[in-house]
């Protein structure tokens, strides 16, 4: 916005994750004063680090959804100067361990549109058939259906993800 200019317009965003501090940072570069609410104690939605008391260490919470080919990240960064602050594995690769019995298995999905990797048994979900992932093409692509729908498809086994949220809140 140009120095001296006046915002006129009022919004409010609610919720300071990543996708309201966005929002918020573009309403404003466009000359709306915003008000962003957040029920947390701090900033960032599910990109924050925490003390686990049962891991007795520090937990970066939520790296998962920047990757370095999100787009809208990388945007979000450039606007508010920090695209040098972000810093992370030069490839996306997630360790997890199952607390169950113990096994530990890395999963590295590629780069790229195609997602070539749930060929590899190396690079999947140990026990995994590459038939197991064939729900996630329906997230790409050209489609007929929108994009809500397919999500709505996708997750109904998990329960309904689009019922109102009660008025005590959840």
């Amino acid at each position: 916005m140009a120095r001296g200019a006046r915002l006129t317009e009022k919004a409010f965003v609610v919720g300071a994750g990543l996708a309201g501090l966005s929002a918020a940072t573009i309403l404003v570069s466009r000359g709306v004063a915003v008000t962003v609410i957040e029920a947390a104690g701090q900033a960032g939605g599910r990109c924050r680090s925490y003390f686990d008391a049962a891991m007795d260490g520090v937990i970066d919470n939520g790296n998962h959804l920047v990757l370095s080919g999100n787009r809208a990240v990388q945007a979000y960064l450039a606007r508010i100067g920090a695209r040098d602050a972000l810093t992370g594995p030069p490839r996306a690769q997630f360790a997890f361990v199952d607390l169950h019995d113990g096994k530990r298995w890395m999963l590295r999905p590629n780069e790229g549109g195609i997602p070539y990797w749930v060929l590899r048994e190396t690079r999947r979900v140990p026990g995994t058939k590459p038939s197991d992932y064939l729900n996630m093409r329906l997230c790409y692509g050209p489609t007929k259906r929108p994009l809500s729908a397919r999500v709505l498809r996708i997750a109904a086994p998990y329960g309904a993800v689009d019922a109102p949220l009660p008025a005590g809140g959840v």
